[in-house]
Formats: C-alpha cells, sequence, structure tokens
C-alpha cells in the first residue's frame, strides 16, 4: 500500500475517536451552566440506596428502573450536582437529594435510627450528537428547574416529603442504648479476664523443672514482650498463637509456647482492668 494511502487511512482512523468527545464537550457545558447547582422537582419515581454513593436510575418513558431500596415518588426535590454527556450520547444528571431519610437499625434489643442523605444518578438515552435544544427539552420533560429550595417547595409539582420525625421519647430510648452499651462493654472485659485467668493458671500447672522447658519457657516470656496489643475495643477479641522454633527439642519448645502464654495474658489482664466503662444512670 503506497504511504500516501497509508497515512491517509491513519490521519481518519485517528479522527473518529475524536469527534464524540468533541460533540459532548460542546453540550455538556452549557447543560451544567443551566442545570448544575439548579433545584429541581424530577418529575418521575426515584429511588436510591441513601448509602454515599450516586444510584443508578435508567430514565424510560415516565419511570425509571433501579434497584435502590429507598423508593421516592414522582415530584421529588433534589440539586443537580453535575451533568456529563457519555460518547454514546447517554446524559447522567447526577443529583443530590434536598431531604434525607431515617434508616433504622437494630443494637441488641434496641431500635436505632440514623439519618442518611440519599444521591441519584439519572441515566437518560439520547441519540449521539444530539444538539443541545433536543437534550434540554428531554431534560426539561424531566426535571422543573427552579434557582432555590424554597421557591421549589412553592411549587405545586413538589410532593411535600420530609425527613420522617425521629420516635416518640427517642431520647430516652438514646439514654437506655447507652447505658446498655456500657453494661455489654463491661460484661465481655469481664469474661475475657476470666478467660485470661484461666488460661495463666493452665500454664501454671503445667510448669515443671526440666532445664531444657525451663530455658524455653524463659525465652517465651521473653519474645511474648514484643507482641503488641490493641486497645479496649480489640483487646476482648485478641488471642494468641504461640510460635516454635525450629532445631529445639521437644521441651524447650513446649517452654517456650507456655511462656508466651503466660507472659501475654499476663499483660492481657494489666491492659484489660483499664478497660471498665461507666454505665450512665438509668434515665429517670
Amino acid at each position: 500500500m503506497p504511504r500516501s494511502l497509508v497515512g491517509s487511512c491513519l490521519a481518519i482512523l485517528l479522527a473518529v475517536p475524536a469527534v464524540a468527545p468533541a460533540a459532548a464537550a460542546d453540550v455538556e457545558g452549557p447543560l451544567n451552566a443551566r442545570f448544575q447547582g439548579g433545584w429541581v422537582i424530577v418529575r418521575v419515581p426515584i429511588a436510591s440506596d441513601c448509602g454515599g454513593l450516586y444510584t443508578n436510575n435508567a430514565v424510560h418513558g415516565t419511570g425509571t428502573d433501579s434497584g435502590g431500596s429507598e423508593r421516592f415518588a414522582g415530584g421529588e426535590l433534589v440539586r443537580v450536582e453535575r451533568i456529563e454527556v457519555r460518547r454514546g450520547g447517554r446524559v447522567d444528571v447526577f443529583l443530590d437529594l434536598a431531604e434525607q431519610v431515617l434508616a433504622a437499625h437494630q443494637d441488641g434489643p434496641f431500635t436505632l435510627y440514623t439519618p442518611r442523605s440519599c444521591k441519584v444518578q439519572l441515566l437518560v438515552d439520547s441519540p449521539r450528537n444530539a444538539a443541545l435544544a433536543d437534550l434540554e427539552a428531554a431534560l426539561d420533560e424531566l426535571f422543573e428547574l427552579h434557582a432555590a429550595a424554597r421557591e421549589a417547595e412553592a411549587s405545586p409539582a413538589w410532593n411535600g416529603r420530609r425527613r420522617a420525625e425521629y420516635p416518640p421519647d427517642y431520647t430516652r430510648t438514646l439514654a437506655e442504648h447507652a447505658a446498655w452499651k456500657a453494661e455489654q462493654a463491661n460484661l465481655a472485659v469481664g469474661e475475657r479476664m476470666d478467660e485470661a485467668i484461666e488460661e495463666a493458671a493452665r500454664v501454671n500447672d503445667r510448669v515443671r523443672s526440666d532445664p531444657d522447658y525451663l530455658a524455653g519457657f524463659a525465652a517465651g516470656v521473653a519474645k511474648a514482650r514484643d507482641v503488641s496489643l490493641g486497645d479496649c475495643s480489640s483487646l476482648v477479641g485478641d488471642r494468641l498463637y504461640p510460635e516454635t522454633e525450629r532445631g529445639r527439642g521437644e521441651a524447650w519448645n513446649d517452654g517456650y509456647q507456655d511462656g508466651q502464654r503466660l507472659a501475654w495474658n499476663l499483660e492481657l489482664l494489666r491492659r484489660l482492668r483499664s478497660c471498665w466503662v461507666p454505665v450512665p444512670p438509668a434515665p429517670g
């Protein structure tokens, strides 16, 4: 193939992928200039996992398909975070819902509630290289745009949703939960201390006067001093897996492991004593 023809083909191939991004940029900027940061009422129902990430919502006519766990009726008030126009022509609109949801979770016998913010990523299909006017018209069918949240709330299109209120007497529930958590923490500390005492006592019963055993025992105590323990939240779950050394006899390694166990459990007991927490008084 002549060099001139090869050069022409390369020029065409290199030029093709540059067309879509340029066209996308031509419309993405004006769309953001109009919508980004604005408050809109979404005319279609949407859904979100309300977990800090944007949940996909594929737009189909007057509805959306989404796996989001929290469902919102049409008329939800949102803020447009940004708009991105993809190479294939799809328009992605990132939305932050104005109102949170109150998510319930169970902790022991208590039902607790946590406010969560919700985010939605609307996936709006459009032809490749669609004109700006066509994209604006498509978004205008989905959104009612307002300059401020209060202005949007005055619109008849707003669904009026507010975040649910906490249950009555929830302050008392929180106080009772705090007392229960402290009691549970102290119970776990006490049980772990009992285990450490029992383990140390078993080691003490196994100690023997064999020179090889005692040499290994002393080395094990020294070894355990190099093991770092975590904070109170991890101490109750910490476990020691004593090591052995190759080339040593069975008696030496028995002592080596027992020395590690005894020193480690004694240090664990010392640290656990500072892990008791005061139990808040029960609400009156």
